[in-house]
């Protein structure tokens, strides 16, 4: 693959100015030539030498800066991964890893993407920010931000430490960066991570004391085939269920669930009416 290396122009109190593409390129040639070092100074590298990179510019129409898609043929995959996350991430997405498996002619347990998120010294840090690292997070299940040399800095270093994504910053020099700090957890589901036992301290205080573990796991299903489809609807991918998904869906939909919302609202407002103010103070009690 080759790397275009743009030179560096203007220069503001000591610091270049450099725009995303330029920011962009260096960072790409960073990586092929493993030039990310940790806090130790010691090589980061997003693959080892047998391993095979792709990289797509403003992927996924333009959500991300970059995606990069790591193919390991013939290393471990997902090492440092428990095989519950690998399984998990396998399942939300099926679309994203089958398309790029497909294309490769290789097994999607094989593929890690990277969706890279790139902040020039020509671009703001604001509130965008976040809803970029979670828009990572919800497509892919990480989430990486690059910052250019002007970013790298104590304020804002102590904002982004306390996001859920790897921050990286170049070091000015070259095309050396640094890890500055790690988000290591690889997000399968979002929603429904309430804790197990929590959920039937809640189920028994509701009067139900039967079945809460078949109901957490239902309710966990529902939700991971809820996101899978969103996750591919977003980018206009193939929802591929599992032969156990349709069955459950099957099996779902002969369920009674029509809940009378209205009625229970309407009765709920009609009690509160009639409550005096002793009555909270007696609930708070």
């Amino acid at each position: 693959m080759q790397v275009h290396i743009l030179p560096r122009t203007n220069e503001v109190e000591g610091i270049n100015l450099m725009n995303e593409v330029k920011l962009k390129d260096l960072f790409v040639s960073s990586i092929e030539s493993g030039h990310i070092v940790n806090s130790m100074g010691d090589s980061v590298s997003f693959k080892t030498p047998e391993d095979e990179i792709r990289i797509k510019n403003e992927g996924y129409f333009g959500q991300f800066d970059l995606v990069l898609a790591i193919i390991h043929r013939h290393t471990k995959q997902y090492e440092g991964l428990r095989e519950t996350d690998l399984y998990d991430n396998i399942l939300m997405r099926t679309g994203q890893l089958t398309e790029m498996a497909k294309s490769e002619k290789c097994s999607i347990d094989s593929i890690s993407f990277y969706p890279i998120e790139l902040k020039s010294n020509c671009d703001i840090l604001d509130a965008r920010l976040p809803n970029q690292i979670l828009n990572a997070i919800l497509t892919f299940g990480r989430s990486f931000v690059v910052l250019d040399e002007k970013h790298v800095n104590r304020t804002s270093l102590k904002l982004l430490k306390l996001l859920p994504a790897t921050v990286i910053g170049y070091t000015g020099r070259d095309n050396y960066f640094r890890v500055l700090s790690v988000f290591d957890r690889l997000v399968d589901t979002g929603m429904f991570n309430l804790p197990k036992t929590k959920f039937a301290d809640i189920l028994s205080k509701n009067g139900i004391f039967e079945g809460t573990d078949k109901i957490y796991r239902r309710l966990s299903n529902l939700e991971r085939i809820n996101q899978k489809i969103i996750f591919n609807q977003m980018y206009n991918s193939s929802t591929g269920f599992l032969k156990e998904e349709i069955e459950f869906l099957r099996q779902f939909s002969k369920i009674d669930g029509k809940l009378t919302y209205k009625k229970n609202i309407r009765k709920i407002v009609k009690e509160s009416k009639n409550l005096k103010v002793t009555d909270y103070l007696w609930k708070l009690e």
